[in-house]
């Protein structure tokens, strides 16, 4: 079954793609918001959730892009399919905040699930960060 392309975009009061992107685009950065332990080894990074010493589910990605402050691009190891997630930062030219949007990829009658996850992390996201 062909996955579905979803596209969110989330307003982050915040000037700065440094700081945003310690958070998006780092293993310290993921662990506070994304998943309960991230490492990254060379091109593959493995997100962990759960307590890792007892019950947890791992999934790898491979990076497929990644630009420091801009955007990365991962594809999941375990999908067979021409798919990716990303989270890219946007500048908003009218008030200089960034976006962050974000791309990911379900099955039809996955859909909403998936964007009541992202808007889960992205809630957590905001609480750990304040922006």
């Amino acid at each position: 079954m062909m996955k579905q392309k979803i596209e969110l975009e989330y307003e982050l009061k915040s000037k700065s793609a440094k700081l945003i992107w310690q958070l998006i685009g780092t293993d310290s950065g993921w662990k506070k918001w994304l998943a309960n332990d991230v490492k990254t080894i060379e091109n593959e990074i493995v997100f962990t959730w759960g307590n890792p010493m007892k019950e947890h589910q791992s999934h790898t990605a491979t990076i497929l892009e990644h630009r420091v402050n801009g955007l990365i691009r991962f594809h999941w190891n375990d999908d067979e399919e021409e798919t990716y997630w990303e989270m890219k930062l946007v500048k908003n030219e009218l008030d200089d905040y960034y976006h962050l949007k974000v791309t990911d990829f379900a099955e039809k009658d996955e859909v909403g699930d998936l964007i009541e996850i992202w808007n889960e992390n992205m809630e957590r996201f905001r609480t750990i960060s304040g922006i």
